[in-house]
Parts: C-alpha cells; sequence; structure tokens
C-alpha cells in the first residue's frame, strides 16, 4: 500500500476546517461562447480556416472559516474550456491555448485562503495561493473568454489613511508563450513566472492629494529585470487627465523608459478621451520584454488597443488611442475605438479601428465586435468580427 505523505501545514488546515464553522459567503459564475472570424490571407469572412471559436464554464465563490467576520476565508475558483467540436466544422483555431489536440481543459484559477494575523494590531490582510492580481505590470487580463491568474503570495496594508501598501510574491500563471491562458487539465497548465524565482511587487496606492489617485510600484524579477512604475490620474468638472511613467532595467544592463498621458471628458452617457504613449529603443531582455504585463501580453499603458493590446508597449514605438463611448440608456453600449502605433525601427506603423455594440437581456450579455487592422507591410487590410455571449448565474 502506498504511504500518503502530508505537510504540517495541510494538516493544521485539515484539523482547522474539521473544528471550525465553515459558511458558504457566495457562489457564481457565468457561461461564454466567443467566436470570430476574419478576411486575412485572402480568405473570406466566415470561412473556417480563418474563423476561431470557444465556449468556457467558470464557477467560483467563497466561504468563512470560523463564526467571527475577521475569521480565515476560502476563495475558489474552477474553469473550463472546450472548443465543442466546432473546429471540426466552422472554425480552425480558438482563443485560448488547447495544444496540438485541441483537448478541453479544466483548472483551477483560483484557490487562495486570505486572512490577518495581526487582527486587533493591524489592518493586514493577507491572500495566500493561486488567485486574480491587478497591479500595473502584474495583471489579470480579461480581454479573453479565460482569465489568467497566478500563484501568489499577497499582503495588504491600509493602516496609513487613504493609502494602501501592497508587497507581493508571483510564482507561476497560465499564460502560455506570452499570449494567451493555457487550457490544460486541473494539474498542469501553470508553468514558471518568467523564471523559477518568480518575481516580487511592492506597491502603495495613495489619495492623500485631494482628487488624486497616485500609485507607485517596483518589481524584481530575478535574472530578466527590474521595473519601476508612477501613475497619477484626476478627474475635475467631469475632464479626467493621467500620466504614466515607466523604467526598466534589464539584466543583461539594457533599460528603457516609458511615458503615458490621457485626456478625457465625461458628459451624459458620452464618454471621449485622447491617449498618447512612447516608448524607448531597448535591447537585449528589455527590448524583449517592453512594457507588456510581465508574462502576458497586453500593455498597462493608456494606449493598449481594443484587439491587439500589447504592441504598444514594446520597445521603440509610438501610440496614440482615441475612443468614444455612449451609453443608449436601456438598449446598448456603444463604442468607438481607433490606435496607431508605430515602431520607429521597422518604421513600420499599424492603424486599428473598432467599433462595439453591447447590450444586456437578463442575466445574458452580448457584444459585437467590428475590428479593421491595417499595417503599412502588408498588402490589404484585416476586418474581423466578433460576437460575445455571456450568461451570468
Amino acid at each position: 500500500m502506498n504511504k500518503i505523505k502530508l505537510s504540517l501545514a495541510v494538516i493544521a488546515m485539515m484539523v482547522t476546517a474539521a473544528n471550525a464553522e465553515i459558511k458558504n459567503e457566495s457562489f457564481g459564475g457565468s457561461a461564454s461562447l466567443f467566436y470570430g472570424t476574419n478576411d486575412s490571407s485572402d480568405s473570406d469572412l466566415f470561412n473556417k480556416g480563418t474563423s476561431y471559436g470557444n465556449a468556457a464554464v467558470q464557477l467560483g465563490g467563497s466561504a468563512s472559516v470560523g463564526s467571527c467576520d475577521t475569521c480565515v476565508k476560502l476563495n475558489y475558483g474552477v474553469t473550463g474550456v472546450t472548443t465543442m467540436g466546432l473546429e471540426n466544422t466552422l472554425v480552425a483555431g480558438t482563443w485560448v491555448d488547447h495544444g496540438d489536440d485541441l483537448a478541453d481543459g479544466v483548472w483551477i484559477d483560483t484557490l487562495n485562503l486570505s486572512f490577518n494575523l495581526l487582527d486587533g494590531i493591524s489592518n493586514t490582510t493577507m491572500v495566500v495561493g493561486r488567485q486574480a492580481l491587478e497591479t500595473p505590470m502584474v495583471f489579470t487580463e480579461t480581454w479573453n473568454i479565460a482569465k489568467n491568474t497566478y500563484d501568489a503570495a499577497v499582503a495588504v496594508n491600509t493602516d496609513i489613511t487613504d493609502t494602501t501598501l501592497v508587497g507581493a510574491w508571483v510564482g507561476r500563471s497560465n499564460i502560455a508563450g506570452g499570449s494567451t491562458v493555457k487550457a490544460e487539465n486541473i494539474g498542469d497548465g501553470f508553468d514558471n513566472f518568467l523564471t523559477k524565482e518568480g518575481a516580487y511587487a511592492f506597491g502603495a496606492v495613495t489619495k492623500l492629494i485631494p482628487t488624486v489617485d497616485a500609485q507607485a510600484w517596483y518589481y524584481v524579477a530575478p535574472s530578466t529585470a527590474n521595473v519601476a512604475w508612477l501613475q497619477a490620474e484626476t478627474n475635475v468638472a467631469g475632464f479626467t487627465l493621467g500620466g504614466q511613467y515607466g523604467m526598466l532595467d534589464g539584466a543583461d544592463d539594457s533599460d528603457g523608459n516609458a511615458i503615458g498621458v490621457k485626456i478625457g471628458y465625461d458628459y451624459s452617457g458620452l464618454g471621449v478621451s485622447a491617449a498618447y504613449s512612447t516608448v524607448d529603443q531597448m535591447d537585449g531582455t528589455s527590448g524583449t520584454l517592453g512594457f507588456v504585463n510581465l508574462g502576458g501580453a497586453q500593455t498597462p499603458l493608456y494606449t493598449a488597443g481594443w484587439w491587439d493590446v500589447g504592441s504598444q508597449g514594446a520597445s521603440d514605438t509610438d501610440a496614440y488611442n482615441i475612443t468614444a463611448t455612449y451609453g443608449l440608456d436601456g438598449i446598448a453600449d456603444l463604442g468607438l475605438f481607433y490606435t496607431n502605433w508605430e515602431n520607429q525601427t521597422s518604421g513600420d506603423a499599424t492603424n486599428e479601428i473598432t467599433v462595439t455594440a453591447g447590450t444586456s437581456v437578463g442575466n445574458l450579455d452580448m457584444t459585437l465586435a467590428l475590428i479593421n487592422t491595417d499595417v503599412d507591410s502588408a498588402d490589404d487590410a484585416v476586418n474581423d468580427i466578433q460576437v460575445y455571449f455571456t450568461y451570468n448565474f
């Protein structure tokens, strides 16, 4: 008979759970179907060879362990994705990485404990385990049908008035090749995050300056790069002003800077904004990373495109974005997004124009997106049509 060995930490958790009150606090989820098609490679729209689709189900919730408000909380979530056999009839591609065999995937996207070891002494919350993150250079991306999450340990302190201090170690994530979510079984799919050592993040988010939301972050990724990020935004009389500055110091002595600025205005359901960013020319490690989600695909710069979400943060790239949104009360939310970016090294420029319309019927959310991407070096522009269906329960 095989012997089963349990660590002291696991045994302690089992004993605690067995002798404590466990109360479910929330439970819910969603079911989604995403489809897209384009006319690239001289193909027609709705041609199987240039169409892509996926279905996904996400379930999750939280439970408290103990009878007090400050007890340990367990947060959990599971995601399952499938092609539903569409690759045999309607599509040739998928939104997530199913591997060469296009197998369905089910994985634990969230499993963590949150607690306050210094309850009554300090407002410090620890979250340990698999979780979504939201920091400028390490974050969970939501553009895909399935989200990326991280194995991490995070400490959040709010003892200082209007200020949140954050310290984190990030171990692994389920981003495949820095582009999309990897869909594998429950035990696989979460690879090393940048390096085996993981990465460390330290940040401060504050509202101590009236009407200003400011944040400062510093990331240490051993053998890869150190990154500093500063950002401040203010909203006055309907106008929004924002500024970003990033500094990247690569492990191979290469470095670079990024600057982003944005101005916006909201009035009676109409929102308009304009943004500009520039990234230095960087070589080596810095040039490979750029100012993009570490280990991910999306840039935190204001100029991130609607469909191409990361190229604007690449080395030696200038970009600008113009966005207009309008909410037709009770009918639909409309959006127009124009993004232009040019890599100064290659001289190649890209224009992306996206028009969206979204609405909800009960618990069903629906969105239609029309995307035109025109690259200088390509013979023809590419048109994409995408539809999103998500039922929340």
